[in-house]
């Protein structure tokens, strides 16, 4: 069995659009804590050095590269405003923010090229530069299956994923709203594996300016979509009872954010409830390796 860091498709591909085949190499430059603030344009330090090393990239070419890094800061500003202090990102954090933009643009803006060049990827670099792909199907969209409108985190205890997940949902509105300005998104759902999870994730919310509520069933369609719900995963089921809800009464056309689903439901039951919740969707999710 292929270890995992060699099956990362998605890890992969944004790589090696930098023309590299590692995050290491990636961030070979970016370490310095120096670099951890902005110029006097407000023009990360980060976005600088990466151009300095991949000027003339085809793929990404420096405009594009600054405008991710515009959206990075004006999402980071957004949510600094409540703080002491503004935020100021790690290089770690500044590249998994920087890669979920190549992301979200590529997906929104054609989802049918990015499944190709996917696949295409799949097939050209198994075996090569320690890729292990033999266990990855290729990629579909228009199906129940979509394996496009699904973006996973690996996070270490203390790397900031709350803070990630606040700028997730405001670069996932930026680009719904971007190319799909007259699709709307039913509910953004944020799945907790239990309830003392979900009121830290409320408090969270509160310190970045954003609303969000724990979710209330009683609540009535009339509010729907109106703040981020946060739910634990348990209260999802088949038919609604006193202390639980029905997954199908929160319909597919959700944004669903999870957090350490796996410790929140046996087997991969959570995976067949993100799935349903994100169906005509998106999600993103969130687990700590330890």
């Amino acid at each position: 069995m292929s270890k995992l860091s060699s099956s990362l498709v998605l890890n992969k591909y944004i790589l090696n659009l930098f023309g590299v085949t590692d995050l290491e190499a990636l961030s070979l430059d970016l370490k310095d804590a120096a670099l951890e603030g902005y110029d006097e344009n407000n023009i990360s330090h980060f976005h600088h050095t990466l151009v300095a090393r991949f000027y003339g990239n085809v793929h990404l070419p420096k405009d594009l590269l600054l405008h991710y890094d515009q959206n990075i800061y004006s999402h980071s500003q957004a949510i600094s405003s409540k703080r002491d202090e503004p935020i100021r990102w790690k290089y770690f954090q500044y590249v998994a923010l920087l890669f979920t933009e190549i992301y979200l643009d590529k997906y929104f803006s054609n989802a049918k090229a990015l499944q190709e060049e996917l696949n295409v990827f799949i097939e050209q670099q198994h075996g090569k530069h320690q890729n292990d792909f033999k266990q990855i199907t290729p990629y579909r969209f228009a199906d129940a299956d979509n394996d496009l409108n699904k973006i996973a985190y690996w996070n270490a205890t203390g790397s900031g994923k709350t803070l990630l997940m606040h700028i997730n949902i405001l670069q996932y509105q930026y680009y719904l709203k971007k190319h799909y300005q007259t699709k709307g998104l039913n509910r953004i759902i944020v799945l907790t594996p239990n309830e003392g999870l979900s009121k830290q994730h409320l408090q969270e919310f509160a310190l970045s300016g954003m609303e969000a509520e724990l979710f209330d069933k009683s609540g009535g369609p009339l509010y729907v979509g109106q703040k981020i719900e946060i739910i634990d995963i348990h209260k999802l089921e088949e038919t609604s009872g006193n202390k639980t809800i029905a997954i199908e009464s929160f319909e597919s056309n959700n944004l669903v954010l999870v957090d350490e689903g796996h410790r929140g439901a046996s087997g991969d039951s959570w995976k067949d409830k993100r799935n349903r919740l994100c169906e005509t969707g998106f999600s993103f999710e969130y687990s700590d390796p330890s």
